[in-house]
């Protein structure tokens, strides 16, 4: 009786071949059907402490009869991506937030007469559907991943030392209160080695950052953007209206993340919980009394942070429900509207310190007399500087009159931009929405009055300044409009 060889190869988005083997001068193909896959391959749903779970992102598998298998799904972009390959195996099936938790994979199979058999295979797994608020404001909810620098705005210092709880966190968060020394500068580093673990420097200087995940997992990069040190964060206690602290955040991975002082007191040199004493969108101050117990005004380390990565954060907030509106701005260069030179230089310049600036509106009556930039030649009620418009989590955006009433509606999303030193997003909306939605001179131009793209060169949790080169394409120092705004209280 003539026998048959079954050769049955994983095939990871490609067909394999298999070369038969001749026995007795005489063979038969064996071509695999659905039904034998399915009874041959059996999958078991875990979670992720490896109990069966009827959600579980954690899957493992066995066959029998033993047969090798190709286990895949699809990539956002239709490619295959392939999740384990071999006659037993693992793999995890974690969709992004918001996704169908109802996923479904494929089993492949080849048969020695080179043809592929596909079975289909469907489960409903965990989707986290909303992040926890804090862990919004620590990696963002719509890119999942943020990055936090030092930041030097508070009180010009970004590592050192003060009494332990002078008063609310916020007004250390924002005003540096308490503070009794700290670190200004790289230079500063060189002189503070004694802090550190192991008395050397790496890398952790102003133009470093940490990349905070959805995941749990924050990486240090060095100023030289290479990561030298990784590792889980969370936060615990967490509690929005504390008056000292919002939460504990429980890592030990954070730039220069040495408690002063800590040798000549004998304690360790990483805290490991550090004490959120304020979290923004765009801003994070970490508190750690010196040795874990200090009274009011006993010695503590603090450390501020700054992110400008988390557009959507910082602009409108987070989740479906989320507002947020913006009103006039004259606290950059007394002008909230009108012409500059386009790129002067960095785009953070513009929304400090109005670099660039030919001329501008400065009050209510000043746009009285600039009615030749509008469309029709009248005005709308947001020439008032009390005037706002609004951006809500569902994408639309309302400009408001100075009485709060509505001129126009429409929709807004943004396009990140990243590696620029000149703007940070595109924003883009329905003609005629946002306030004084006008290019400058653009009847002398030949241009459309309202853009719909803007390019926001600088933002902040309190701050936007938005400008539009005229025409939509300038050269250096061609003229570009601007807006500044401000986040309404």
């Amino acid at each position: 009786m003539n026998k048959s060889i079954i050769c049955l190869i994983a095939a990871a988005g490609m067909v394999a071949s298999c070369d038969p083997i001749k026995e007795e001068k005489d063979l038969d193909l064996y071509t695999v059907t659905s039904s034998q896959i399915e009874e041959a391959v059996t999958f078991v749903q875990k979670d992720a402490d490896g109990n069966v779970a009827a959600d579980g992102n954690y899957f493992s598998y066995t066959t029998n009869p033993a047969m090798e298998v190709a286990v895949y799904n699809f990539y956002a972009d239709g490619s295959e991506n392939l999740l384990a390959h071999g006659m037993s195996g693992s793999f995890i099936i974690k969709p992004k937030r918001g996704s169908d938790p109802n996923q479904t994979f494929y089993v492949r199979v080849v048969g020695s007469d080179n043809k592929p058999v596909e079975i289909s295979k469907t489960y409903n797994v965990y989707v986290q559907q909303e992040l926890d608020p804090e862990m919004r404001l620590l990696a963002s909810d719509a890119y999942g991943k943020k990055i936090w620098k030092w930041d030097t705005s508070i009180s010009g210092a970004f590592w050192g030392n003060m009494g332990y709880m002078p008063g609310d966190g916020a007004s250390v968060g924002k005003e540096g209160n308490g503070q009794w020394w700290g670190m200004t500068s790289d230079e500063d580093f060189a002189g503070q080695l004694q802090h550190s673990h192991d008395g050397a420097y790496h890398g952790e200087g102003l133009n470093a950052w940490m990349e905070f995940t959805d995941e749990g997992i924050v990486t240090c990069y060095n100023e030289d953007g290479e990561a030298y040190q990784s590792g889980s964060y969370s936060v615990s206690n967490y509690n929005p209206a504390g008056e000292w602290k919002v939460g504990d955040l429980v890592t030990t991975s954070i730039l220069w993340p040495y408690q002063i002082n800590w040798k000549q007191n004998g304690f360790d040199p990483v805290p490991g919980t550090y004490e959120i004493v304020y979290l923004t969108p765009d801003k994070m101050t970490l508190v750690y009394p010196d040795g874990g117990n200090q009274g009011a005004w006993g010695e503590a380390t603090f450390w501020h942070f700054c992110s400008s990565s988390d557009i959507e954060g910082m602009a409108v907030g987070y989740g479906a429900a989320a507002e947020k509106s913006w009103t006039w701005d004259p606290s950059i260069s007394g002008a909230v509207w009108g012409n500059m030179g386009y790129q002067p230089g960095d785009g953070a310049s513009v929304g400090t310190a109005g670099n660039g600036q030919w001329w501008g509106v400065t009050s209510e009556e000043e746009f009285a007399g600039q009615l030749q930039h509008s469309e029709d030649g009248a005005l709308h009620g947001d020439e008032s500087m009390d005037a706002y418009f609004t951006l809500d989590g569902q994408g639309n955006i309302t400009r408001h009159a100075g009485d709060g009433s509505v001129i126009n509606k429409g929709t807004y999303s943004f396009d990140i931009v990243e590696g620029s030193d000149w703007k940070v997003a595109d924003m883009n909306t329905t003609a005629g929405t946002i306030l004084w939605p006008y290019q400058i001179n653009w009847k002398q131009n030949g241009f459309d009055p309202c853009p719909t793209k803007f390019e926001v060169v600088y933002l902040t949790g309190d701050k936007m300044t938005l400008v539009y080169p005229d025409g939509g394409s300038q050269g250096a120092w061609g003229e570009a409009s601007f807006w500044h705004f401000k986040a309404k209280e």
